[in-house]
């Protein structure tokens, strides 16, 4: 069977359109996900010593239930002005410092701007601590973080929402 000159050579300028095509829509798609996450800040990454004394085991978000914390949770309506940060040391150890740093992700028309650093000392005994951020009118929409260090490393974060 002997084949046209003609019809191989419409065959490879079909495969090569294709391939040109499938190469461009690949392209586009990584683009589209670079743009949406360059507008997110980052997480920190932990600097937590692998050998750290005292480390938090879990940390969670809840809501506030009569100035302490309430129900777990991840998200907020903007007229629950108190939010909780809970962490569960993974031992009671008398001295260890825990600082707070609570961030703004993407909200109220701001993104990456800390809003409040709060630090604790622990007594004898303690392994879970908590931490509360207050806002006397209602919380802009969007996405939150609190950044958890322990004896000055960074050692968990945590993302919630208000929406």
């Amino acid at each position: 069977m002997k084949i046209h000159s003609g019809w191989l050579a419409a065959a490879l300028l079909l495969f090569a359109l294709l391939a040109c095509n499938l190469g461009k829509n690949n392209n586009n798609a990584n683009n589209s996900n670079k743009n949406s996450n360059a507008n997110k800040p980052a997480k920190a990454q932990p600097t937590r010593p692998a050998n750290a004394d005292v480390y938090v085991n879990r940390v969670y978000m809840a809501k506030d239930k009569n100035g302490q914390p309430g129900a777990e949770t991840t998200s907020y309506d903007p007229a629950d002005h108190t939010v909780h940060c809970i962490i569960e040391l993974n031992k009671a150890k008398k001295g260890t410092e825990v600082r707070y740093i609570w961030r703004i992700v993407d909200a109220g028309g701001e993104s990456d701007k800390e809003i409040k650093t709060t630090d604790y000392t622990t007594n004898s005994f303690e392994n879970k601590i908590h931490g509360h951020l207050q806002l006397p009118s209602d919380w802009p929409k969007g996405t939150y973080r609190v950044d958890v260090y322990i004896n000055g490393n960074l050692d968990k974060t945590i993302d919630y929402t208000i929406g």
